[in-house]
């Protein structure tokens, strides 16, 4: 009798068991899967898509399942609007709002849903002057004159506050590499730097074709502080294959956040 007791105790703890271990696997693929799900997007203009799963900005390369039917964000310049549906045409983001009236966004530069935390500034791209030889100088003392032409040519710059000072930084891009130049007598080099209160530092430097390229700059975490999304190697028209990667001004200085994650 006591033998069968004994087995009887063990049967009952051994489905103790089983059962916890079968409630483990439930909350492990369910709420795991859940945790780690899609929280939301951004459309940054008309050539890059991100999703923000497991706090990282993964590039989607299609239009998400779903897609035309979201609460959405749209910022229109600096305008903020609120839409309803959105519709990748031709090329270009549309937006409607809950009657199916058109959501004017001439300026559109930014959309998001379930993300509440983005923010933007005005900001304008501008080309290259004079005041600017003193800092590709610095960056690179090239003596070869062509050379030193691509760099002007192709320079690139935004006047925006990174760090949180309330002073506008000046973000350059510049680069030797040229679609119209197969041979030349230098490496291709391109720079990725920014002027602080004067001082130049160098951010990024890639060589070969890989030119940067300012694509947007705006708050993309919500932590106050406004981000550059830039584009790497990009040698035409920008598409959602190509890389775009997060710089941020983080510990005392400007580096990369992400770099490009293509789903």
């Amino acid at each position: 009798m006591g033998e069968f007791v004994f087995s009887k105790k063990n049967m009952i703890l051994l489905g103790i068991v089983i059962l916890l271990i079968g409630l483990y696997v439930i909350f492990v693929l369910f709420f795991n899967e859940k945790s780690t799900s899609s929280k939301g997007y951004i459309y940054v203009s008309n050539f890059l898509i991100w999703e923000y799963k497991n706090n990282k900005f993964v590039q989607v390369t299609e239009m998400p399942e779903g897609v035309q039917e979201h609460d959405y964000t749209v910022y229109d310049g600096v305008d903020k609007k609120s839409a309803r549906y959105a519709q990748f045409v031709n090329d270009k983001w549309h937006f409607w709002d809950d009657d199916y009236n058109d959501v004017d966004t001439k300026n559109f530069r930014i959309a998001s849903t379930g993300l509440d935390d983005i923010s933007v500034d005005d900001f304008n791209l501008e080309l290259y002057d004079s005041n600017d030889d003193k800092y590709i100088s610095l960056v690179n003392n090239t003596n070869n004159q062509e050379e030193l032409t691509l760099f002007k040519n192709s320079l690139v710059k935004v006047d925006i506050d990174l760090d949180g000072d309330n002073q506008d930084e000046t973000l350059y891009t510049m680069s030797s590499y040229s679609l119209s130049i197969t041979e030349v007598g230098y490496d291709p080099v391109s720079y990725l730097f920014i002027v602080d209160d004067g001082n130049v530092s160098v951010i990024a430097k890639s060589e070969g074709m890989d030119p940067f390229s300012i694509a947007e700059v705006f708050d993309v975490d919500g932590d106050g502080l406004f981000e550059a999304i830039v584009s790497k190697g990009v040698l035409n028209l920008p598409t959602l294959e190509d890389c775009y990667q997060i710089y941020e001004y983080k510990d005392g200085k400007y580096q990369l956040k992400q770099d490009c994650i293509v789903k």
